[in-house]
């Protein structure tokens, strides 16, 4: 595999699995939560790449007091495996004006294809989804998925997300590596991640879109990317 390529496979099966379980209870409960996890480390997605094949690392932008830089695939903290259960993007911001200039997750928003907003997940509810604190077994928490279908219409469902191991797994740089809210000082320079939903399965490009509420005035900037080959 490419280092952007991950294995896929027929995700619908896993999904109509995970409806089965809801009914099943006990013994055989825990043993499907197994074989259900084994299918869905193999329907990992393609990671997000800069639309342009001339763009390598961040793609840069500018508006009149800051500079903007984006990068997907970045994340190389812990949990290793956070890109399997949220999108991490990468933003730097560069205060170039003369004041200082207060920037906000809510700045932010990604948009796919089918113009599908996803909105930032505070970095407290990301670790949140590991299951918090110590203990063994197998952690269970809620999440929402996106999708579509053939007629044009979309729908948002309810589901489960498993983590199994430890509960105890180390997402001590999930909050510590986020993007912070606040002013950035007059010349100063902050990055730190956004995380955001995974897209519908169906999206092969995705934008990242940022108006500075404290910059009115100013174009909206878009972060364009697209799915690996």
């Amino acid at each position: 595999m490419t280092p952007h390529t991950r294995q896929s496979c027929d995700c619908h099966t896993w999904a109509n699995l995970l409806g089965r379980l809801r009914r099943v209870k006990g013994k055989a409960l825990g043993a499907g939560l197994l074989l259900l996890a084994a299918g869905l480390a193999a329907c990992a997605e393609k990671a997000f790449v800069p639309e342009s094949p001339r763009v390598a690392g961040p793609i840069l932008q500018e508006v009149p007091g800051l500079i903007v830089a984006v990068e997907s695939d970045a994340w190389n903290g812990r949990p290793s495996g956070l890109a399997d259960t949220v999108l991490p993007l990468l933003v730097t911001l560069r205060n170039t004006g003369a004041r200082p200039v207060a920037v906000a997750r809510q700045d932010f928003a990604l948009l796919d294809q089918a113009n599908r907003q996803y909105l930032p997940i505070p970095p407290g509810d990301v670790a949140a989804m590991y299951g918090g604190g110590g203990g063994s077994g197998t952690a269970v928490y809620p999440s929402i998925g996106f999708g579509g279908s053939s007629r044009g219409g979309s729908f948002v469902g309810g589901g489960l997300g498993l983590s199994f191991g430890s509960w105890g797994s180390d997402i001590r740089d999930i909050v510590p590596l986020a993007l912070a809210d606040g002013p950035i000082q007059a010349g100063a320079e902050v990055r730190g991640f956004l995380y955001f939903p995974r897209p519908a399965p169906d999206s092969q490009a995705v934008r990242l879109v940022a108006m500075f509420r404290d910059l009115p005035g100013t174009p909206q900037l878009e972060f364009r990317f697209r799915r690996a080959e």
